[in-house]
């Protein structure tokens, strides 16, 4: 391998945003486990393996589709000013050939566990790229709420891979996700409000004061708390109360951000949402083997 190479696939790989991919895993391998039936054996396990590798080849194209979309925003973020495609290293072309042929070769190994799968790898990068990247962020506040479904379409896709069905507990479990998104990214934005603001992209602590941006954000945790405990019917009160000791700190955090809304108790709040998800993807999981 050249070391030209390498530095391209580095690049790549860097756009591709793996801990975004590794929290969609996450979910997809929780409605794996959750759409298990009650005889497994070592071959159900097999069917793991399309829908992990063809979701992360699917997400992680879109997220380089992206990179190039939005290379002149990119260049005013501090965030964002390290991408390889503001940098010059991808170019907009390559970026969008890249994300695509990935994008392709995910749905079609997740043909491998089945159309509904595919189907559902097909629907996340479609909503990622098309809906959210493409039409809603550059336009409303809206963005980060219906772009949420990206994530869903994960979830949706680990429980499709196991089952092949769609039902009540799928949908559910992909609703938590979809639920989770405002408040997190919201909780980002306010951190970075400058950032954005510079690149004129409306994300909802662009458009109102500090203030609001506290109680929208607390609000959306508050409406997602259900679903995420919806999940017990399934998994049982141990569940239930790990959740609702989890969802309690999300909230103490979401209160103190309300008392004082500054940037710095916006990113506390975005560092406990980070991993509060995948925790609860966790417990789900672990709950369910056992």
């Amino acid at each position: 391998m050249s070391i030209a190479f390498s530095r391209k696939l580095n690049d790549y790989i860097k756009l591709a945003k793996p801990r975004v991919i590794s929290l969609l895993d996450i979910a997809a391998l929780a409605g794996f486990v959750l759409g298990l039936g009650k005889s497994v054996n070592i071959f159900s396990w097999i069917h793991l393996l399309p829908v992990l590798i063809g979701g992360s080849l699917a997400a992680g194209g879109g997220m380089i589709i992206n990179g190039g979309l939005e290379i002149e925003k990119d260049k005013l973020m501090k965030r964002t000013s390290w991408r390889p495609t503001v940098k010059g290293e991808v170019s907009k072309g390559e970026a969008y050939i890249v994300g695509v042929v990935s994008a392709i070769i995910g749905i079609v190994v997740g043909l491998l566990d089945n159309l509904l799968t595919s189907f559902f790898i097909a629907l996340g990068f479609l909503v990622y790229v098309l809906v959210y990247s493409i039409w809603l962020k550059p336009r409303t506040w809206w963005n980060i709420v219906i772009g949420g479904l990206a994530g869903s379409a994960a979830a949706w896709a680990g429980y499709a891979a196991s089952s092949g069905v769609f039902n009540f507990e799928s949908l559910m479990l992909g609703l938590l996700v979809f639920m989770w998104t405002p408040g997190h990214f919201w909780s980002l934005a306010l951190r970075f409000k400058d950032d954005y603001a510079k690149a004129e992209i409306p994300m909802l602590p662009v458009l109102v004061d500090e203030s609001t941006s506290a109680k929208a954000i607390a609000v959306s945790n508050i409406l997602m708390i259900p679903f995420a405990l919806s999940l017990t019917l399934y998994l049982g009160v141990i569940y239930g109360i790990l959740v609702s000791v989890l969802s309690m700190i999300l909230l103490y955090y979401n209160f103190r951000l309300m008392k004082n809304p500054n940037k710095d108790e916006a990113w506390r709040s975005f560092k406990f949402s980070s991993p509060y998800l995948a925790i609860i993807l966790i417990i789900a999981i672990i709950l369910k083997l056992v």
